[in-house]
């Protein structure tokens, strides 16, 4: 029998699942569950939704585009120093993150290649011009000069993308589904820390709340993403 890559995707989906409800029960029953240490709980993708970069558009060098180095940006999360989550919880968050990162990877990547169609018309735009050059109908200097105004074109496609201020909002959203993906898993203790944090508070961790570093809080809160 063939599977189609939808059904392949589903039965992935679904010994993902078993698996993680296995392991669970496995922790409520008392069995020992190999986990990551807390404080190595993956840190939180801060990305912002900002235009990738241009280079190139000159006579012997086409254009190229550098997305941004925010794409990979990162917040340490030392808030679970304050949550001291026990190991189930910990599975539990792991899946909430990992959902997170997929979901933030897949809006940058939206986003990305988005911006290929302005990149795409700028090479077209390029290739006539030295067309023309090579026929004649321009000089040099007037196809540098009209190069250049290509490049800057782009520059502002790129900056004006509507795109873009969908990404924005599609960060801030993921951001909140992760606040209330973890919530259910937390104690009401430990529940009314990460609201805390969550609200982009800074003073949410009780005084010695986990802190091995000597009074060091949560200082990882993630300012707002805004469109640039």
């Amino acid at each position: 029998m063939r599977y189609s890559r939808a059904n392949w995707a589903k039965l992935a989906a679904g010994a993902i699942i078993g698996m993680w409800l296995l392991n669970i029960g496995a922790c409520q029953s008392g069995d020992q569950i190999t986990v990551p240490d807390q404080n190595l709980v993956p840190e939180l993708p801060q990305p912002a939704a900002l235009p990738s970069s241009v280079s190139g558009g000159s006579i012997t060098e086409d254009f190229a585009l550098h997305p941004p180095r925010e794409d990979g940006r990162r917040a340490p999360l030392h808030i679970w120093r304050c949550l001291r989550l026990d190991s189930a919880q910990r599975i539990a968050v792991q899946v909430c993150l990992r959902n997170y990162r997929d979901s933030v990877h897949a809006v940058l990547k939206a986003l990305r290649e988005s911006e290929r169609q302005y990149w795409q018309q700028a090479r077209e735009m390029r290739r006539a011009v030295l067309d023309s050059l090579r026929q004649g109908l321009l000089d040099r200097q007037t196809a540098a000069q009209r190069l250049r105004e290509i490049a800057q074109w782009l520059r502002q496609q790129l900056a004006s993308n509507p795109m873009r201020e969908w990404a924005a909002q599609e960060l801030v959203r993921l951001r909140q589904a992760l606040c209330e993906c973890v919530a259910p898993i937390l104690t009401p203790e430990q529940l009314q820390i990460w609201e805390c944090w969550c609200s982009g508070r800074t003073d949410c961790c009780p005084p010695n709340g986990g802190d091995k570093e000597g009074g060091r809080r949560d200082r990882d809160t993630l300012p707002p993403v805004r469109p640039r």
